[in-house]
């Protein structure tokens, strides 16, 4: 799988500003790995992706000890550091945070928004469309995780925000993963804009429902289709 795939597509840090180096090199090692670039066991070496992402190996050594932390990577010492076996489990697990807590955020929403933020929602739906339909996914990857930071926001929850930021990196790799195939583009847009009527609808119970099943589903989709690369 490796060999098709160019290693520039992950690593090239296109650094920005507001992101720490640590925070990159954690963003697309992980990126990495939610994709299958890194399957569990391979050996992440300092060297080499600090050479990828051009920058020192201090941010690498930095980023493994949070991915290490997170159940990504496994250091060994005096061998090295390698993706973990459980890698996976992991990807899962966080997958079925977010749901549950994105799913509370649909609830909030359908219980909070005011017509004009409904229509702002609407209006992304409608991009979407637009985008699903030009077949662009790299601008529906951006205008998917707007969606889905829309009715986060208008949930109007601070603690909640803040736990969802703390997996906002990871969320970003999976779902540039899942808009990879074209059958998640066709069905996250359709769960997508089902979601956007149940908070229309004022039906808490309805739109929690609807999210918690798009994110499990796509999480289902995506695991299986890795083991099988």
């Amino acid at each position: 799988m490796k060999k098709q795939m160019d290693a520039a597509d992950f690593f090239s840090s296109g650094v920005e500003s507001v992101k720490s180096l640590r925070e990159i090199a954690v963003e697309k090692i992980k990126e990495a790995i939610v994709s299958g670039y890194f399957m569990p066991g391979d050996h992440l070496k300092e060297r080499e992706l600090s050479q990828l992402m051009g920058i020192s190996t201090t941010p690498i050594k930095e980023a493994f000890r949070i991915l290490g932390n997170e159940g990504f990577v496994q250091t060994i010492p005096r061998k090295g550091t390698y993706v973990s076996e459980y890698a996976n489990t992991s990807i899962e697990e966080i997958l079925l945070l977010r749901a549950s807590i994105e799913g509370l955020c649909c609830r909030l929403a359908a219980m909070k928004m005011n017509d004009s933020e409904l229509a702002l929602l609407e209006d992304q739906i409608d991009t979407m469309k637009e985008l699903k339909e030009d077949e662009d996914a790299e601008a529906l990857v951006r205008h998917n995780t707007a969606f889905h930071e829309m009715i986060v926001h208008f949930a109007e929850n601070a603690m909640i925000k803040n736990m969802l930021n703390n997996v906002k990196a990871f969320d970003h790799a999976f779902r540039k993963r899942a808009l990879s195939y074209h059958k998640e583009i066709i069905e996250g847009y359709e769960e997508h804009s089902a979601i956007l009527q149940a908070i229309k609808s004022r039906d808490g119970d309805l739109a929690e429902t609807l999210m918690k099943q798009h994110i499990l589903r796509t999480t289902e989709f995506i695991l299986s289709h890795q083991k099988e690369q």
